[in-house]
């Protein structure tokens, strides 16, 4: 295994240290409150450009929307026309009846929402998306419980400019029988025919009950705001009954494995570089993750175990001496994967992923810990070598430690210093062993150091991440939710200075600014159907300068949660003063390259789809 420089940070009883008085200032500040976010309460939060102003808004808990006053404050915006309907949400009882005395009136809140130009008109749109709970398992049927659909679907929304939103056409999409466990959404155009699709993932019909899970779908899109299925005719369609095999089966002879999973997070990057999007599925239940590779021809075909994506190599299911029960078949051998941070870590051309995932002390080494992916290249045929957050980070203290787990529900790459090397943000939750907000620092030799107590985050229980420039200065920022799952009142009191309320954390990046190095922004636009889609999801960005090459490629949904970060490909350029070439591969049919050179440095830019020139932004 691949192995790396480790400086470590000591840690008390799990809890990331402050900066100490009269060291290096921290390397961020929340500024939530003095930019209007004082009171506002989030559990999920994206950064997304409601009102085409170039300033990144908010959506809060996928039903609260904030929109940016040029980068200084946000303010409350309701007047959108996105409707979140009166309902009474009445539960399946024990029974399989509807549960009248659990029954509660509330304003339903959509599973997710995701946002992109899904009709190429250049306003930014919603795609809602609906967890159907009303079904209950009769023998080997799932069947509508009455009086418990209240008739909810999903929905798409429309932008028509300035914030405003209206409820697009009806399609498969919205069809009240397309309606299933809904759980995540990757906004992609997998045939580069400049539209975009939904890849959707869907989880447990019912908690645990692997009979009848829930199918994955792709939804293609028509360019006007409807979508049909594909799903099977892009050989995507899966068995929704459990594989029962107790060994696994050799290369070639795995079409048995194609049997639906609970997704609890999807992505989607062009993994091999053969300029198609490949779709990425991450797997709850300690099963195996799919890679769906591209074939270019319309269809996929599934490549995670062979590529090492899928899980690791321990698949003998056996749990610690203490705990009394069998050990598990190969396919409940891996991981629960939350989250999948996609990024080109070393330069060196091709995308390498971090898993997030939740694994316990009880469970074993055959529950995955959260891991590196290194992308081996083409040499390699692609696959990747896994580097587990023990072997390649500084040492993690918790609580208990010998009751350790790993909350690791949500991650990012970010270029926190502006260095030209890409580190590793971790958002850990759920548990009350010591789950935090941590960043890992890549340092010149290929390693890590964690950087948590300099860069002022004491940040526990993570809700979610999103990841922009919100003030426009040309450094990444942070926005941060925060669950209280499983950190009762007590828990407050005794760790996190008796918090009560979940406030939203934006973590203004201040360091960027302090160490003198270089930066570039890029925002793309297509041209939209016939070229490439208009928000440029799918687009590589290619920038040359000091003598490296780095990557980034864009991209809509990322994970469990709504996590969705902005689409502008940010790079730091160190003391590098001049940008050799910035290249652009589009999405489209062609794959088409744009390069440019003698770009200068320290600016936000925009490249148009066939334009000969960029647009440049200084910055405020």
């Amino acid at each position: 295994m691949r192995r790396c420089l480790i400086v470590c940070l000591v840690l008390a009883a799990g809890a990331p240290a402050r900066a100490e008085e009269g060291k290096e200032a921290a390397w961020f500040t929340n500024v939530a409150a003095e930019v209007g976010l004082g009171a506002v309460k989030a559990k999920d939060c994206i950064f997304t450009d409601l009102d085409g102003d170039g300033f990144w808004d908010l959506c809060i808990d996928r039903q609260h929307f904030y929109l940016s006053k040029a980068g200084r404050r946000f303010e409350a915006h309701t007047k959108h026309g996105i409707e979140f309907p009166a309902i009474r949400k009445v539960p399946v009882g024990k029974d399989g009846k509807a549960d009248e005395a659990k029954a509660k009136d509330i304003t339903f809140a959509p599973h997710y929402l995701y946002f992109a130009d899904l009709n190429n008109d250049g306003h930014q749109d919603a795609a809602w998306g609906v967890h159907a709970w009303w079904e209950r398992l009769d023998g080997r049927t799932w069947k509508d419980v009455e009086g418990c659909d209240p008739g909810v679907r999903s929905t798409i929304w429309l932008g028509t400019g300035k914030g405003r939103f209206k409820r697009g056409p009806a399609s498969g999409y919205t069809a009240k029988d397309a309606v299933g466990p809904a759980m995540a959404l990757a906004l992609v155009d997998v045939d580069n025919d400049g539209v975009l699709d939904l890849y959707e993932g869907r989880e447990y019909r019912q908690y645990g009950q692997l009979v009848g899970c829930g199918v994955d779908r792709l939804w293609k899109g028509d360019g006007k705001g409807g979508f049909v299925d594909g799903t099977e005719k892009a050989g995507l369609l899966t068995s929704p009954q459990p594989f029962t095999g107790r060994t696994l089966p050799e290369k070639g002879k795995r079409d048995v494995l194609r049997f639906s999973r609970p997704t609890y997070g999807v992505t989607h990057c062009d993994w091999n570089n053969d300029g198609h999007q490949d779709l990425l599925q991450l797997a709850y239940g300690r099963q195996w993750n799919y890679l769906w590779r591209n074939n270019g021809d319309g269809t996929f075909t599934d490549v995670g175990l062979d590529t090492g994506f899928a899980g690791d190599e321990v698949t003998d299911g056996k749990y610690p001496a203490f705990v009394r029960r069998p050990p598990e078949a190969p396919f409940r051998s891996n991981g629960n994967t939350f989250d999948c941070a996609i990024g080109d870590l070393d330069n060196d051309g091709d995308l390498d992923c971090f898993l997030g995932e939740i694994a316990h002390f009880w469970a074993g080494p055959a529950s995955d810990v959260p891991s590196l992916l290194h992308n081996g290249g083409k040499e390699a045929s692609f696959a990747f070598e896994r580097e587990t957050v023990r072997e390649a980070f500084p040492l993690r203290k918790f609580r208990t430690p010998d009751r350790w787990n790993f909350g690791d529900l949500h991650a990012a790459f970010l270029d926190v210093d502006n260095d030209g090397r890409l580190d590793v943000l971790i958002g850990s939750g759920d548990y009350p062993d010591g789950q935090y907000l941590r960043l890992y620092r890549q340092t010149e030799a290929g390693g890590w150091d964690e950087v948590t107590q300099i860069a002022g985050f004491d940040w526990e229980g993570c809700g979610d991440l999103s990841i922009g420039d919100f003030d426009r200065d040309g450094d990444v920022d942070i926005l941060a939710g925060r669950s209280f799952m499983r950190l009762n009142k007590a828990h407050r009191e005794q760790y996190m200075g008796g918090i009560e309320t979940n406030l939203v954390g934006l973590f203004r990046n201040d360091i960027a600014n302090r160490n003198g190095n270089h930066w570039l922004n890029v925002r793309l636009v297509g041209k939209g159907q016939g070229g490439a889609n208009r928000t440029g999801i799918g687009a590589r960005v290619s920038v040359t300068a000091g003598g490296i090459t780095q990557m980034r490629e864009l991209r809509a949904g990322s994970g469990l949660a709504n996590h969705q970060d902005a689409p502008e490909a940010c790079f730091g350029l160190g003391k590098a003063t001049t940008i050799d070439r910035l290249e652009v591969r589009w999405p489209n049919a062609k794959r088409d390259v744009q390069v440019f050179t003698d770009v200068p440095v320290d600016r936000f830019l925009t490249v148009r789809e066939g334009s000969k020139r960029w647009k440049a932004e200084k910055p405020r």
